[in-house]
């Protein structure tokens, strides 16, 4: 009779939720895209004329990607829990729950890159600069364990260390109150960088890039 005690993560889980972690970013740079193609069509200046407040301008595009995103992982966790059937050992809630908190932390970073970005061309640099590096740094394609000290400690400020690590403390047998400090940092990052990137979009008054 087998028993499964729950003390150790689900083998293969850390490239799997590696991998979908690195799609769901995959995604950053069609958002990217899309947002710079507003700013080059003045789209967004004329928004931002509107008698309405900036932050309110910027919570509805947020509200509108959060909304997109939250399909797309229940999308993701639906087939592969009920069409692929791997099973990952988490409720479907608290999978959702910490992927979603990874999405607006990816959100945030992807309203910073564009607000830096100046030409619509320099948006397929994403991948090579900022996706796969920061995966590679938060063990999305091996155990941070084999990396030396000091990329272990670098991966201490990469969103995808921390998803990663509340994944397999849930499917480990731990409880919600185990990743508060995984989903604090989460927040925290979506916080930072949501608000910045809102600050650094919004068109400056002489007007915007040609």
């Amino acid at each position: 009779e087998a028993t499964e005690l729950k003390i150790y993560p689900k083998p293969g889980l850390n490239n799997v939720t590696g991998f979908t972690i690195m799609f769901m970013m995959g995604l950053l740079t069609s958002t990217v895209a899309v947002i710079m193609e507003d700013r080059r069509q003045r789209t967004m200046a004329r928004v931002y004329t509107a008698p309405v407040r900036a932050y309110e301008i910027a919570l509805g595009n947020f509200l509108g990607s959060f909304a997109i995103g939250l399909i797309q992982i229940v999308l993701v966790l639906g087939i592969s829990r009920w069409v692929l059937h791997y099973d990952a050992g988490i409720p479907f809630g608290i999978h959702l729950l910490i992927l979603a908190a990874f999405m607006l932390v990816s959100m945030g970073i992807a309203s910073t890159v564009a607000g830096l970005i100046r030409e619509s061309k320099n948006a397929t640099m994403l991948n090579s600069l900022i996706i796969t590096p920061t995966c590679m740094i938060g063990g999305c394609f091996w155990p941070l364990s084999i990396m030396p000290d000091y990329m272990q400690k670098l991966a201490n400020f990469v969103p995808q260390k921390w998803a990663i690590q509340a994944v397999e403390t849930i499917s480990a047998g731990g409880t919600l109150s185990d990743i508060a400090l995984p989903l604090l940092i989460l927040f925290g990052m979506a916080a930072i960088l949501l608000t910045v990137g809102s600050a650094i979009l919004r068109p400056s008054q002489p007007g915007v890039d040609a």
